[in-house]
């Protein structure tokens, strides 16, 4: 008796496991994973830098002279900014990604609504001011992009962080609220400030910073907060420094823009610092605000804006106690596996899953298509399902064809109630009901979300806000089990 058992192991879950092979060697030797490709950067005047598609920046060593500034703006796909060296990463001058300022109301005689205010790169716009004849303003954009309401001036974005506070995936801030047209002031509404942008720096050697790193929101426009015209202030974005040593009296900001009106409610918020390094006892420079610091530095995982690194993933061990190899030909004519003659049906076929509900409320269901026949499926009963959250297995018993090769897939399907399905984006206006992963043939573990109606959408086709907004409500479920 002969059966192949197929699938793609998720190369998230993978590039995990390296990682963690890989860790108690970071302390003596850490690498930044720069191939150096761009060589040295030395900027001899201050530039604006566009930020290229990915943001990865593969140095061997930089240097911002004291007097040079060097400003990020975002890209078109408005990924973070990587600075990656082999060797020392020096900063005496200033790196920014901070978010634009917002646009005061303006009179009625200017046509045209104020356009929000970009956010810094990997950050976020800010809402659109509302118009004089009937176009309202809009919301910032962002997880937590600052909110417009009747009589009130737009809202302050906020920043909204995975617990750990990892930084992983890495994003900005949210944008501003835009301010309410006002008849009686004869004002169209200001636009909402942007959100600070988000960078992460890491060396092989050393962060030596004597002058300033910033990821700060931008600022309200205008100057009368006594109308329902002024808009809101962006958030702080997020900066991530990591390298065996980190020195130097410098400034690192991820601090909110200012001149939001309204009430306390209405403000931003700071942004997020993360500071990782075996020695930062010579760094005697100053944070705002309060950075979380890390004894290690951590691996760095080059990508674009957002890194879904807590989405679930999926995949098929073994199979008839034979583990799945790591190179599939995902090919009828090639068995991978192939069990020995005498093995007796149900098969034992073993799966793993991570930043998955445990038990009855993850439905995993096992598919068999054989070379001929019918294709059967086989739900995976909910006791045998057991773990946490973060790291869980499952296993199912499955009845194979004799004589010929079959091919097997897996299924998981969450469903989605209350105060869960509210942290999802909607889809076109309609709610989120089902998230669905599934390990197939020769490909990694996909995700996807379903709607009440039944339209399925597959995470990489979403815009990159609505994938930050996928990856924070899968952090907050993973707080919420409490596994």
């Amino acid at each position: 008796m002969s059966a192949t058992a197929k699938s793609r192991r998720d190369r998230a879950a993978a590039i995990a496991v390296l990682f963690a092979i890989s860790s108690p060697a970071l302390a003596q030797s850490f690498s930044s994973g720069s191939t150096g490709a761009d060589g040295v950067f030395n900027p001899t005047s201050s530039q604006t830098v566009t930020v290229r598609a990915g943001g990865v920046y593969n140095y061997t060593t930089v240097n911002i002279p004291s007097g040079v500034t060097v400003t990020y703006v975002r890209g078109a796909d408005n990924a973070p900014v990587t600075i990656l060296a082999s060797g020392d990463v020096t900063v005496s001058g200033a790196i920014s990604v901070s978010g634009t300022n917002g646009l005061g109301p303006t009179s009625a005689q200017l046509n045209g609504a104020q356009i929000g205010a970009q956010g810094g790169p990997g950050g976020f716009k800010g809402g659109n001011g509302g118009f004089l004849g009937g176009t309202p303003p809009t919301a910032g954009q962002g997880p937590g992009g600052g909110v417009v309401s009747s009589g009130a001036g737009g809202s302050g974005g906020s920043y909204f962080a995975p617990s750990s506070f990892a930084l992983v995936p890495l994003f900005g801030g949210s944008g501003g609220g835009g301010g309410t047209a006002s008849p009686a002031s004869n004002l169209h509404g200001g636009s909402g400030a942007g959100g600070g942008g988000a960078i992460l720096i890491a060396s092989s050697t050393r962060i030596s910073l004597g002058g300033q790193i910033r990821a700060n929101g931008g600022n309200a426009g205008g100057s009368i907060c006594n109308n329902t015209t002024m808009p809101g202030a962006g958030s702080g974005g997020a900066i991530r420094l990591v390298a065996p040593l980190i020195t130097g009296g410098g400034n690192v900001q991820a601090l909110r823009g200012t001149g939001t009106c309204s009430t306390a409610a209405a403000q931003p918020t700071d942004g997020r610092i993360r500071m990782e390094a075996s020695d930062m006892l010579a760094f005697t420079g100053t944070t705002a605000p309060t950075p979380t610091v890390v004894n290690a530095p951590g691996p760095v995982s080059p990508s674009g804006s957002p890194a879904l690194g807590n989405v679930p993933t999926l995949s098929i061990d073994s199979v008839g106690g034979f583990a799945v190899p790591p190179i599939r030909g995902a090919s009828y004519f090639i068995p991978d596996i192939q069990l020995e003659a005498g093995t007796a049906n149900p098969v034992p076929v073993s799966l793993s899953a991570t930043n998955t509900p445990v038990g009855s409320s993850t439905e995993i269901t096992v598919r068999l298509m054989p070379q001929s026949g019918a294709v059967a499926n086989t739900v995976v009963p909910a006791t045998n399902h057991t773990g946490t959250f973060a790291a869980s297995s499952a296993s199912v018993g499955v009845n194979f064809p004799v004589g010929q090769v079959s091919v097997i897939q897996a299924y998981a399907t969450m469903t989605l109630t209350g105060q869960t399905a509210s942290l999802f984006p909607l889809i076109d206006g309609e709610p989120v009901e089902r998230v669905t992963v599934a390990a197939r043939l020769g490909e990694p573990s996909t995700m996807s979300l379903v709607t009440r109606s039944g339209r399925e959408v597959a995470l990489e086709r979403l815009e990159p806000e609505d994938r930050v907004r996928v990856a924070l409500a899968w952090e907050a479920m993973g707080a919420m089990s409490g596994q």
